[in-house]
């Protein structure tokens, strides 16, 4: 009994009609898409599709270690974000975006408003500068304690 060719399958919607398109790279697509249809044995459009595992243990080695290290730079990433919100910053309770003034406010007014806020403003930085400095002598007191300690052991 001779061999006998198989029956041509008809290509899917989208490349069936582009080998009678006038547009010569649309026939050269569809001539590279129907000879890589032909090449692939078993191939068909309605076979279910293998489960991930099944895939991936038909995969070579390298391509196993390219796919776990993309999963883990991922991992790294989203887990930088999420270790990075903690940032111990605390959100205000109260954020003003716009104020509403009553119609009668005078420009002396909102002067005198703007210096109360600087003036509380400068308080905080001066009280926080002093209190860095009082964390700076803490250190520089202990580190003599230290050094003095050392020299006295040697």
């Amino acid at each position: 009994m001779p061999i006998r060719k198989p029956k041509a399958v008809p290509l899917p919607k989208p490349f069936a009609d582009l080998e009678r398109s006038p547009d010569e790279h649309a026939r050269r697509r569809a001539i590279l898409i129907k000879r890589e249809l032909d090449e692939a044995t078993g191939f068909s459009w309605h076979e279910p599709q293998q489960s991930w595992w099944k895939r991936m243990t038909t995969q070579p080695p390298h391509r196993k270690w390219f796919a776990l290290g993309a999963v883990g730079m991922v991992a790294f990433i989203i887990f930088g974000f999420a270790a990075g919100t903690n940032t111990g910053l605390e959100r205000p309770d109260f954020v003003v975006y716009v104020e509403s003034w009553s119609g009668d406010r005078t420009a002396e007014d909102a002067i005198a408003d703007r210096e109360e806020r600087m003036d509380a403003l400068r308080a905080q930085v001066a009280a926080n500068r002093a209190a860095l400095a009082a964390a700076e002598a803490r250190q520089k007191a202990l580190e003599a304690e230290r050094a003095a300690a050392r020299k006295a052991t040697s």
